[in-house]
């Protein structure tokens, strides 16, 4: 069974992330979620994206680096789930490390020319999940499934209606859509399924 690393947004570790950590343990899942702002949460809506994006400003290195010790403290075969900046994480792991057999990408992912390169790794399947005005979606999403799915990847790219950036989670209720919360969950389960035996 491959270990399941959850990278969690600009948001910080919000209970939502928690709450999805928990019900995949509790599915059977091994699960890390580790929090790369150690306890700093934010708020959504324009005040608290700004907040966010000026704390995560000139703290790249670190956070990159909290991310790879979460990386580096789990053994065996990895899948990687990433929400906004996390995503980003996620995209670049499963580019670049062997130990990756899976990735799922939520509000974010794709190529972004000067920062990401056009490759993926043979066979490994990438969801993305993202609503499909979602205003912080600004990488080149085609381009990412075309070099995927060149690379013999399954690839599924899931839109859902509407503009919430972290759509999933009942705490941002400008963002929040339940019934979208419970597709991507019941897609969450399909896509680690053929990783369970």
């Amino acid at each position: 069974m491959a270990h399941v690393l959850i990278l969690h947004s600009a948001l910080g570790l919000r209970p939502a992330v928690r709450s999805l950590a928990d019900d995949l343990r509790a599915s059977g899942h091994e699960v890390s979620a580790p929090d790369l702002f150690e306890g700093r949460t934010f708020e959504g809506g324009e005040e608290g994206y700004a907040e966010a994006v000026a704390f995560t400003r000139g703290r790249r290195g670190e956070i990159q680096a909290a991310a790879d010790t979460a990386y580096a403290s789990i053994t065996g075969p990895r899948i990687v789930l990433g929400f906004s900046m996390g995503a980003g994480v996620a995209q670049e792991y499963a580019q670049q490390k062997p130990e990756v057999v899976g990735a799922i990408l939520v509000g974010a992912g794709g190529l972004v020319e000067g920062w990401t390169e056009p490759i993926w790794r043979t066979g490994v399947p990438l969801a993305l999940h993202h609503t499909i005005d979602d205003p912080w979606m600004d990488g080149d999403v085609a381009g990412l499934v075309q070099v995927a799915t060149r690379a013999g990847a399954d690839v599924s790219d899931y839109t859902y209606p509407g503009n919430g950036h972290l759509f999933f989670d009942e705490g941002l209720p400008l963002e929040y859509d339940a019934a979208s919360a419970a597709l991507l969950r019941a897609r969450l389960d399909g896509f680690l399924g053929r990783f369970s035996i």
